[in-house]
């Protein structure tokens, strides 16, 4: 798993202190950050916030 590159990308977008990391296949990893789990893409880049009250993600901007 490359927590480090899972890091990178989420403290691009301001998110620090990332635990439980969870692999969902190939290129799509999850963490929790304070309470909130984000769904980052590896591969383009990308981070989306899991709405636990709807069970969506929604993309998050730079």
């Amino acid at each position: 798993m490359p927590k480090k590159k899972i890091r990178e990308i989420a403290a691009s977008y301001g998110y620090q202190r990332l635990r439980n990391y969870r692999k969902w296949d190939s290129m799509h990893f999850s963490a929790e950050v304070n309470g909130v789990v984000i769904v980052i893409n590896i591969k383009s880049g990308e981070l989306h916030e899991r709405n636990p009250f709807t069970k969506k993600l929604m993309k998050q901007e730079r």
